[in-house]
């Protein structure tokens, strides 16, 4: 049952009709006006207004048992069946009331909101909107189109590596990193040896030149010595414990001096083998100005450092720390010492020769 439309027509009739269980209607006339916003001008005519006041009337009822030709009971069941539905469904949203305007519910009470004017009735003649515009009315600025604009490149910015904090000493490297030259040890110390010995023997040469000359003049026989001179030259030389038994008693004079002086020799040799150790390298520098200042910077965060220069060095004096067995140990606190932010992660152990 549509009761929207039949309280459509009894407002035309009565201007006030009530609606049971929901409120009354009344229709009010409102004067033409202006809408600026749309820019049209609207005519005058009836608007529908909603009261939810309870207004004892059977108007309505009497009007739908009339046009359904049902009893009037019949009408107020139907009726309030219908205004039932629609507080139900205004509940969750807006409900149109044929074209007089929308139920809704605002705060937990029903509310209407009334739709546009009605100017059907002969009072009207019927007009419709007109668009028009007000006289004198400036026209609206056409919008500013925004130049078109490019974007510069920014500039890069070198940026500048951070200085190094206060706990941790930053040793730079002044060239390339130590070249490794442990494979050439063993052959140094030949030539050192051999370099030694030609050194002694150019010495007793220069001492006394006629030793040297007794492959020239014939020797003399010697009872119980059936051996040569050279012979007895190379046991002095082996066995620095033994002197060699005398060939003449002016040859053993002779050489008596310049034997104990290649023993000498041979024995300062052998004390320069070299004893290996495993060690931590932490810098190198030109001068010795720059390792002292480096040593320095090192022992004040209780690093045990010290300047080194060694076979395999090069030109360049090495910052060394410590002294281990193995390669292991070294490598283990070399980490430890980068982990507290003592030495440069560019360091590296590696085993190194030292003098007895």
């Amino acid at each position: 049952m549509d009761i929207a439309n039949y309280l459509s027509e009894l407002l035309g009739r009565h201007g006030k009709v009530s609606v049971p269980g929901l409120g009354f209607f009344t229709q009010v006339r409102v004067n033409g006006y202006y809408n600026n916003a749309e820019g049209k001008l609207y005519p005058p005519g009836y608007q529908v207004q909603f009261n939810s006041e309870p207004f004892d009337d059977d108007t309505l009822v009497e009007h739908i048992a009339q046009k359904k030709n049902i009893s009037l009971a019949s009408s107020k069941y139907f009726t309030e069946k219908y205004i039932t539905g629609l507080k139900q469904e205004a509940a969750l949203k807006e409900v149109p009331f044929a074209n007089l305007g929308w139920f809704y519910m605002n705060n937990g009470e029903i509310a209407f909101k009334p739709g546009d004017n009605h100017n059907e009735g002969p009072d009207f003649y019927g007009l419709a909107p007109i668009a028009i515009k007000k006289l004198n009315q400036p026209e609206p600025e056409k919008p500013v189109q925004p130049l078109p604009f490019t974007v510069a490149p920014q500039p890069i910015i070198p940026t500048t590596p951070p200085a190094p904090t206060a706990d941790q000493p930053e040793v730079y490297e002044d060239e390339e990193t130590e070249e490794k030259t442990r494979s050439g040890s063993p052959w140094l110390i030949a030539l050192i040896v051999l370099v030694v010995i030609a050194v002694a023997v150019f010495g007793l040469y220069k001492y006394n030149p006629a030793l040297f000359n007794f492959m020239k003049q014939p020797a003399k026989p010697v009872t119980g010595q059936p051996k040569t001179q050279p012979a007895a030259i190379a046991d002095s030389a082996d066995d620095s414990n033994k002197t060699a038994p005398p060939l003449l008693d002016t040859a053993s004079k002779t050489i008596s001096k310049p034997d104990t002086a290649l023993k000498k020799t041979v024995a300062t040799v052998a004390d320069t083998t070299a004893k290996s150790e495993f060690v931590i390298f932490a810098g190198s520098f030109k001068t010795q100005t720059k390792s002292d200042l480096a040593v320095k910077i090192y022992k004040s965060v209780g690093v045990d450092a010290r300047a080194w220069h060694g076979p395999g060095s090069g030109k360049h004096i090495k910052i060394i720390i410590g002294s281990f067995a193995t390669s292991a140990e070294a490598e283990t606190e070399r980490l430890k010492l980068i982990k507290e932010k003592k030495i440069s992660k560019l360091s590296y152990s590696q085993e190194i020769n030292e003098k007895k």
